[in-house]
Parts: C-alpha cells; structure tokens; sequence
C-alpha cells in the first residue's frame, strides 16, 4: 500500500523541530512562576515529612520510656513498698533506682490516693496530693498515661504507670509511677541530624508571657522567637484548640524560612507548647534560579540542534516501527515466520516482545493446528457419540439422565459424551440461554457409598467457579433434579489429549511444547487461587481444532492451604500414573504434585507411554515411590535434552527439587521453543 502524505519521518522531524522550540519558549517564560510553586512545595514536604518524622522521635521515647517504667512497676519488692507506704527510705533508694535505670530525668510515686512518696531528686520532698493531675489520676485509673509538660527549664516528656498488686483474681492499683525526660538542645540536634533534607527545629513553652524557646538548632533570639509567634499559638484560642499543624513564613538574619508548627499538650490536653520545623526557603529557590540560567544558555543550542537530534530520533523511531508494520502484514496473510530483529528499549522495545511474544504462540498454535489436520482422516479420531452400549445405557437409566429427555425442566439432553470416575457428562441445550452445554452429574451409587460424595462435588462447583481462563472449561451453575446432583460447565467440542495419543503415538516435540506451555498457563491461574487439581492427566484435556487446550473435571481439587473439609491428608486422590509420591502416600500436598503430573504428561506426549506403569495398582506405587523412569531421549532420541532434563525435574521424587510453580514451568518451557 503506497503512503499517503509526509512520511513519517518526516513528520516526525517537523514535530521534534517545532515542539522543541515551543517548548523552549513556553520553559523560559513560565520558569520563574512554576520555580516559586515547585519551591514552596518541595519545602511543604520537606516540612510535613521532617513534622512527622520529629512526632514519630518523640513517640518513640514515650514508648520506650513508658515499657521501662512499666516493667520496673511490676517489680515485686517495689510494688510491696508502695504498698506497705512503711519504708520510705528504702521505696525512696528503689525510685532513684528506677531513674537511673529507665532512663528518665526524674521519678517520683505516689500511693494510691495520689500521694506523693519519693521523688528521686528531691529525697526531702513533701507527701504533696497530685491527684488532681491528669496524668497521675489516669494511671491511678489503671492506664498508661502520657503527655507534655513544662517547668522553669524547658519542656518535659512525661509518662506515668500505674503501680498493681494481685487482689484475688483481678489487680488492685497501690500507686502511679512517673517519669519525666526534658526536651533540651541535645534532643533538637538529634532530631536535625536524623532529618534526610537540610532542616531546623525549636521547641517552645507556653507561658503567660507567651513563647520561651526551651530547645533550638536556630538559636533563641528575637527573630526565632517572632517566628514562632507569628503562628499565632496564644493570639487566637481557636488555634490553640485545633490539633492541625500550623504553617507560616518567617525571615531570619536576612533568610525567608518556611516554618510548621505542631501543638504539645499535656495528658488532660490542655496546650503547653509546641515544635517548630524550619526549612530555608530561598535555599530552594537557589538551585531553580540555576536552572533558570541554564535553560537559557542551553535553549539557543537545543533550538540548533534540534533539526539534526529530530531526524535522527525519527529515524531511529520509525525503522523499528516499519519492521514491525511489515512482520504485521506478514501475519495477517498467515506467514508467522518474520524474525523480529527489533532491540530497541522502552515502548518499541516492549511492543517488539509483545509482537515477538505472539508470533511465537502463533507458530506454536498453527503446528498444532497443522498437526490435528494431518489426522482428520483417521478414525480414532471421531470422539464418541451418543450411540451407547447396553451397559453404558443402563448407567444413563440409572443417572437419571438420557438423550431425547428435558432434564430439570430446562435442558433438552441431547447425547452421553462419557463416563468419569464421579458420574456421567452429557451434551446438552440451556432451552433458557440458547446455548449448548455439558452436563455432569453424581453417580447415584456414590451417595450411599460414600456420605461425603456429595460435599466433595459441591466443593468441585465452589472451586472451579472461582478460575476463568481460556485454556480452563468454565463452569456455570450446580443444580439438583430429582435426586440427581449435576453441574452444568462449558461445552467443548475436540478430541482428549490421551485420544491423539493413542490414535497417533507420540506427539512431535513443537506440539508438545504447545500443549505443556497451555496446561501451564491454566494451572498457573488455578494455583494463583490456591487450587490444585489433582488429577491432572491426558484424559483430562481436550485440544479444540483450533489449537487451544482446555483443562477440564477440577472435580477432586481443593483449596491449597485448607485446614479442614471433606478431603483431607491421608485421602489419596486421583490417577496412579500420574500421581505424586507425596499423593500416593497421602501425605498433604501442594501445587508441586500437579507439577509432577505435568511432567508425567509431558513424558506421554513425547514417548506415547506413562513415565511408570506396571500390571497391578500396588506394584505401580511401587515403582513410582522407588523406581526412576527411563529419560523420555533414550525412548524417543528427537528430545531435546533440556526438555529431557526439564521432564524429569517434573518427576523428582523430592517435590522440593521440581519447578515450584506452574509460572516457573512455562518460562523453562518457553525457552527451550
């Protein structure tokens, strides 16, 4: 098809040219105003990341502070002296012990009237009453209290604890530990040498008079001072009550600083002061006015360069591009042959492997396509109809199900596509929907023999509802008519993979390498929501003539991790040829042991036979615990020798030493074709 208009190169050169000179024109003129507002929000972070990080500083020395307390108000000899209130002397040693080893600038207690004690340095105090303080009667109360406070030094972190002792069978309070750590310029430097970004802090009392800056990395001056004022702390009793930071602008010694500001307030919530971050803000605006300088210089060179740099992006955009333009056209026409050269990164880089990617499940799907074709002529490969045996009539009349009849009142069966181990399925039209159908219904025998038939099909329902996936056969609906259970699923039409075993032998490798790639992806998806069939085998997959796998009966799954149910460990649960070691032993399993059947399958593919098989059911579990196959290249030399050493990975009798997953799996498979 000849192009019409400017090639897209062209195109492309043009637009590179013109978007780089307007781009440079609209930079220079908005550069300033977007710098003011890129500042002050780099700032606002900086100081919303810095508050946080200071609260969670703080918080982090009142729970540290608060676990010590508690522990050592649990000491037995020391609650008996709060108790007992007899031996002052010695509960006086025991608190200043309690300073020394809690960490805490001082410690006093009280008894359980909120008396005090001792206090660790003031030994003369006076049996003051501090009940009437919030924190002391919250932990009197029984609770861990905390807050701030503030004395003619600074700024103090309190905490108290309540003091217990075993009263029958609940706890008694005797009295309420405190302690107090300040918040001096050491804290304040602590706090700025933690800070990722390049900020400062104060920390203020509020008194009478207004702010006392207690602890600072900026000083205590008039300016620090005023800076903390004008966030209008103890101007407006509105403020004062709100818990939200408080922003505002203030300039020191010739600088413009943002500030955040963030209350501290005392265990009853009365405010006592607060913390102020700093950040420099023309600091910021230096590296933008930077900036500002180089996008001038640069632009005049960028607008010269931008003819050369444009048609050398277009070209190097557009040949990539047309190469996938052409593999396109290609495969519309069904050659899926064109190789993908491509190596560019980003976008064109992914579409490259997307296009590469499905050329290949192209090329796998056609060779199996090709593959069923060649086989039409055969008579094995017409799949059975309804034209029964007696004996499989007789199974129909017993089911309660058979062609010519409507069952439940909606669905007009239409003929018996097979008998499985848990019941019969049957072709069938929703007369609701219009559409065509399978039917599967519970074997009437199943229900006296085993009581646990019927919850072991209702989990099937549950089960398979929850995976949706094109290589899975998805089921619908779980009814029951006239005693029959049934489950009504997807309608499939091709022919089983065990079918084009037998009626062919073994599979080529190419279309092998299809059909495990298929299976994988479905378990994948099962797996993915903690399903695990168990029974994973040739019998149970029918390939479509259009080349697509479907992985059908999840009538034995269940959920991966679940701890109680109708299948439990020590159930064994499926095909011998196929099973794990761990299955035949009943031992729980996981997503491994349909990776195992996985590779028995692979191995029946590629050989026409089961990995291990054996003339009685006993002997054949003991030749899959006990005997290692044969590797499938000896039986059939056209194996490559990674999908060899792959398969028998597969067939580990350690779960730990196969592929451990199904994702895991396809990626190995993908790589060998």
């Amino acid at each position: 098809m000849a192009s019409r208009g400017l090639s897209l190169t062209t195109r492309i050169f043009v637009s590179t040219a013109a978007v780089v000179a307007a781009v440079l024109g609209v930079t220079l003129f908005f550069t300033s105003r977007q710098a003011e507002r890129t500042a002050d929000s780099t700032v606002n972070r900086a100081l919303a990341q810095a508050s946080d990080q200071i609260a969670t500083q703080l918080d982090a020395r009142r729970r540290a502070l608060q676990g010590s307390a508690d522990i050592f108000a649990k000491d037995p000899n020391f609650r008996s002296l709060v108790q007992s209130k007899t031996k002052l002397g010695d509960l006086l040693d025991q608190v200043i012990e309690a300073h020394e080893r809690i960490g805490a600038d001082w410690v006093q207690v009280t008894d359980a009237t909120g008396t005090l004690l001792a206090k660790s340095d003031d030994p003369g105090a006076e049996p003051n009453d501090l009940s009437g303080s919030a924190l002391i009667s919250g932990a009197l109360a029984g609770k861990l209290s905390a807050g701030y406070g503030k004395d003619l030094k600074g700024l103090l972190q309190t905490i108290a604890v309540p003091v217990t002792v075993q009263a029958g069978a609940a706890e008694s309070v005797v009295g309420a530990l405190m302690a107090v750590r300040s918040i001096d310029t050491a804290f304040a430097q602590s706090v700025k040498s933690a800070s990722p970004d390049s900020i400062d802090v104060a920390f203020f009392a509020l008194d009478s008079a207004g702010p006392r800056v207690v602890a600072s990395t900026v000083g205590a001056g008039a300016e620090v001072t005023g800076a903390i004022t004008s966030l209008k702390w103890s101007a407006d009793p509105a403020i004062a009550d709100s818990a939200a930071p408080m922003r505002a602008m203030a300039r020191m010694g010739g600088v413009e600083y943002v500030t955040l500001g963030a209350p501290l307030r005392s265990a009853s919530g009365s405010l006592v002061g607060g913390m102020v971050v700093f950040r420099n803000r023309d600091r910021e605006f230096a590296a933008f006015r930077r900036l500002e300088q180089t996008i001038v210089l640069w632009g005049s060179i960028g607008l010269v360069l931008a003819g050369l740099l444009g048609f050398g992006i277009a070209r190097q955009i557009t040949w990539p591009v047309q190469q996938l333009v052409a593999a396109t056209k290609r495969a519309a026409d069904g050659d899926y042959t064109a190789d993908i050269t491509v190596t560019a990164s980003g976008e064109i880089g992914t579409l490259a492997d997307a296009f590469r990617a499905m050329l290949g499940d192209l090329r796998d799907k056609q060779a199996l396509v090709e593959f069923l074709s060649a086989g039409n002529t055969d008579p094995k490969t017409v799949m059975m109809t309804a034209g029964a045996s007696s004996t499989v009539a007789m199974k129909m009349q017993e089911g309660g199900i058979a062609p010519g009849m409507t069952f439940a009142l909606r669905y007009e069966v239409k003929e018996m596509l097979g008998v499985g181990g848990m019941g019969m399925v049957f072709k069938a039209v929703d007369t609701e929907l219009g559409e065509v159908i399978a039917i599967k219904s519970l074997k009437q025998e199943m229900l006296g023999e085993d009581p646990n038939a019927l919850e072991r099909f209702k989990s099937e329902i549950r089960l398979a509802r929850k995976i949706s996936h094109r290589n899975v056969v998805r089921t619908h609906d779980l009814g029951e008519s006239g005693g029959v259970y049934f489950i009504t699923m997807e309608y499939v039409e091709g022919k089983s993979l065990k079918d084009l075993i037998v009626s062919r032998g073994k599979l080529p490798v190419p279309v092998t390498l299809t059909v495990a790639k298929q299976l994988c992806r479905a378990l994948e998806v099962a797996h993915d929501e903690g399903v695990i069939h168990r029974d994973i085998k040739p019998q149970n997959m029918v390939v479509q003539s259009d080349g697509v796998l479907k992985v059908m009966d999840f009538g034995i799954a269940r959920l991966a991790k679940r701890k109680s149910g109708v299948t439990q460990a020590g159930m064994v649960v499926g095909t011998p040829e196929y099973m794990a070691p761990e299955q035949l032993m009943g031992d729980e399993i996981d997503a491994r042991a349909d990776i195992y059947a996985v590779g028995c399958v692979l191995y029946e593919c590629l050989t026409g036979r089961p990995p291990i098989t054996a003339d009685s059911a006993i002997t054949l579990i003991a030749k899959v615990l006990e005997d290692v196959p044969i590797a499938p290249r000896v039986v059939n030399g056209e194996v490559p020798e990674a999908l060899n050493d792959l398969v028998l990975a597969c067939l580990a009798k350690n779960a730990a030493e196969r592929p451990q997953s199904a994702l895991v799996l396809h990626d190995k498979l993908a790589a060998i074709g």
